[in-house]
């Protein structure tokens, strides 16, 4: 099945007579590592694999909890904060935003490029959504490739110097290609992380039993972080494109339909785990399906679980009386990537 048809069946919700004036977003898009079939994402994963192998992860650990530090540390003297946008927000921004090299002026505003990109995957679509998803892609590669062209002048231990760098084979990452996975990693390294963070502390504040239980044992916090991502996942479906006509459990597809895969409903079945509507901290077999599977399972899912361990687990130590502020806080409107608006507590 091919996952590259995803932009145009985006795209081909807009009026036929405009369609034309987003190619520019669709081109970037369409090079988008998460949104190409082999061999195209075969090459690019590749070169892409060095900057996030387990130990480049690994080694990250202290600089996360130093910023999770920074970012909650001022929150103490609060009585109330929200977690959403206190912590679940600048975190991953930050941390992808240090791994690209850039600087800290410009994270507020790639959130909100990034968030105008979101609403592509899971939103109805407008004009005026698509337009400003297409500004948000283009002003994301113009600040690029400042960065780049900085880069290749004075090289650091950034990302982006990193894949400046990379070769394999003879391959090497074109230029244009570079821009559009730098803005890839800008989204998917804090989208789906903001609403692991937000998704998982909701799911434990519902549950103060399983609070209770990371506090007094927090070596667990490896498989709890899974069984939240299990129990709440951020990413809710996928979606591709049959590229020949199939019979899937007795349903036929024709070539060229659009599939959807329910990750959150793969997340609960029974046949693959055991008591699924049960919050299981400990559960050890937990092949869950909330970073997707197979050649495109997500290449930054150890940075994700990095970012939620240390982050949920300070925010549990810090303040051991949180409890929730509103009991039915509001879900941004994105039935693709599902995540709160806020989450208000009382600490």
């Amino acid at each position: 099945m091919a996952s590259s048809g995803r932009v145009r069946t985006v795209l081909f919700q807009l009026p036929a007579d405009i369609r034309s004036e987003f190619a520019p977003l669709e081109r970037m898009l369409g090079m988008w590592m998460l949104l190409l079939d082999a061999p195209q994402h075969t090459r690019l994963r590749k070169l892409m694999n060095k900057g996030f192998a387990p130990r480049v992860v690994a080694a990250l650990r202290d600089q996360v909890a130093a910023i999770v530090d920074e970012i909650v540390g001022p929150l103490a003297q609060a009585e109330q904060i929200d977690i959403v946008r206190d912590v679940a927000y600048p975190l991953p921004v930050r941390v992808i935003a240090q791994m690209l090299g850039m600087p800290t002026a410009m994270q507020e505003q790639c959130i909100d490029w990034t968030n105008a990109i979101a609403y592509l995957f899971g939103s109805p679509i407008t004009v005026d959504t698509a337009r400003a998803a297409q500004d948000a892609a283009n002003a994301l590669t113009c600040f690029f490739r400042e960065i780049v062209t900085e880069r290749r002048r004075n090289k650091g231990d950034d990302l982006i110097s990193l894949l400046i760098d990379i070769e394999e084979d003879g391959e090497a990452l074109t230029e244009e290609e570079l821009y559009a996975q730098c803005v890839m990693l800008l989204f998917g390294g804090h989208e789906a992380t903001r609403n692991l963070i937000g998704n998982g502390m909701y799911t434990l504040l519902k549950n103060p039993q399983a609070m209770t239980e990371i506090r007094d044992n927090p070596e667990i916090i490896r498989t709890a972080v899974d069984e939240l991502l299990r129990y709440e996942s951020p990413v809710q479906f996928i979606s591709r494109v049959a590229k020949e006509e199939i019979e899937v459990a007795g349903v036929h597809i024709q070539a060229g339909e659009n599939i959807m895969f329910l990750l959150g409903a793969a997340n609960r079945d029974p046949r693959q785990f055991e008591r699924p509507d049960r919050l299981i901290l400990r559960r050890l077999k937990n092949d869950h399906l909330s970073f997707g599977a197979g050649v495109h399972f997500c290449i930054g899912n150890l940075l994700a679980r990095l970012e939620g361990q240390v982050a949920i687990l300070k925010l549990l130590q810090k303040f051991p009386r949180m409890r929730l502020a509103v009991e039915h806080p509001e879900w941004a409107p994105n039935f693709a990537i599902r995540g709160l608006k806020t989450l208000s507590v009382a600490v």
